[in-house]
């Protein structure tokens, strides 16, 4: 069965995605291309396929029969009501991430998905990447040990990339700022690699970098975790230059029993368990694929859960987890509290 796909929303996330419906054409046509604000990207991505028809409102899409499922590449805050509209239709949705502008949005896709029987996922696409994916099955084999901490850091100047006026800027819009936007992808990661976390807190900023906004651009927090792991984070969306020699400007530094890994420069490990990585830092030569490689990966694995009828893994289902460690890291620098999830 060849499954039919509408991408909604056509500006720079939506071209990756268009790139993996290319690339999975054994398993999915794209038939419609629609962008509420500006046609003319429609146009354009539509020209990538056959058959596919140029449309500026997304509920004209929603009810028609020849669309088995909707790629959603919105800003957040119309993540909830798409969903909600598409699962009742009875399509198959892939939604960009954060997944909503809440947790309690976010709940409401999941019950809507399961009482509708179609697949929910969302694309947190650095579960994807064949690099992390080498990473967890170290971990996985205890390669350092037992984890005991991790440390992430990733900087940005969000004004240098998108325009005055941008929905990112606004929270309404938006559902906050680096946490929810930028961190979203590495608090994804984590529970990825290490399970659920149980208690955060956090502290946010704002610069004044950004236009006028109502964002933090600036977030610090600390996340225990389920098996008593501690990770700290530290975000910034008015950095100058990106301090840290990554390939995508974001730290990664993963402490155990028995040695790290981290991804400085690449990926490295030191190992007292592994006898090759035990005389010093090695190099790990992972691949380091280009971003749109990750997400081509996520389009696949969504049109393989849609055909053989199973979770993905990042399922609207899990990632209620992530989006609970969101709201707990806003609650705790609301209030000055550490917060517990339940």
């Amino acid at each position: 069965m060849t499954i039919r796909v509408a991408i909604l929303g056509c500006g720079k996330i939506a071209a990756a995605h268009a790139l993996g419906y290319q690339q999975a054409s054994d398993l999915a046509e794209v038939v419609v291309c629609c962008d509420v604000w500006d046609i003319q990207l429609a146009q354009k991505m539509a020209a990538q396929f056959p058959q596919a028809e140029v449309v500026s409102s997304w509920e004209a899409i929603i009810e028609r029969d020849d669309i088995d499922a909707v790629d959603i590449c919105m800003p957040p805050y119309l993540h909830a009501p798409i969903v909600l509209a598409a699962a009742a239709a009875g399509k198959h949705i892939l939604v960009e991430k954060p997944m909503a502008m809440n947790l309690t949005e976010a709940k409401t896709m999941v019950e809507a998905a399961a009482q509708n029987n179609v697949v929910l996922m969302v694309g947190q696409n650095q579960r994807f990447m064949r690099e992390h994916q080498a990473i967890k099955e170290l971990l996985d084999q205890a390669a350092i040990g037992e984890v005991v901490s991790v440390r992430i850091d990733c900087n940005q100047f969000i004004s240098r990339m998108y325009p005055p006026g941008s929905w990112i800027f606004e929270k309404d819009k938006s559902g906050g700022g680096m946490v929810i936007q930028t961190a979203v992808h590495k608090l994804d990661l984590l529970r990825y690699f290490f399970g659920e976390v149980v208690r955060v807190s956090a502290f946010h900023g704002n610069t004044g970098l950004n236009y006028e906004q109502d964002i933090e651009d600036i977030s610090s927090f600390i996340l225990e975790f389920e098996n008593g792991i501690i990770g700290q984070g530290f975000y910034l969306f008015a950095a100058f230059k990106t301090p840290i020699p990554t390939a995508t400007g974001e730290l990664t530094i993963i402490n155990g029993k028995q040695g790290l890994i981290h991804n400085v420069q690449g990926w490295h490990i030191y190992s007292t368990a592994i006898e090759r990585y035990s005389g010093g830092l090695t190099s790990l030569d992972l691949p380091r694929d280009p971003y749109s490689a990750s997400v081509a990966a996520e389009v696949r694995h969504f049109l393989e859960a849609i055909q053989s009828g199973t979770e993905p893994i990042t399922s609207g289902r899990d990632n209620l987890g992530t989006m609970a460690i969101i709201d707990a890291i806003y609650k705790a620098a609301e209030t000055g509290q550490v917060v517990e999830l339940t």
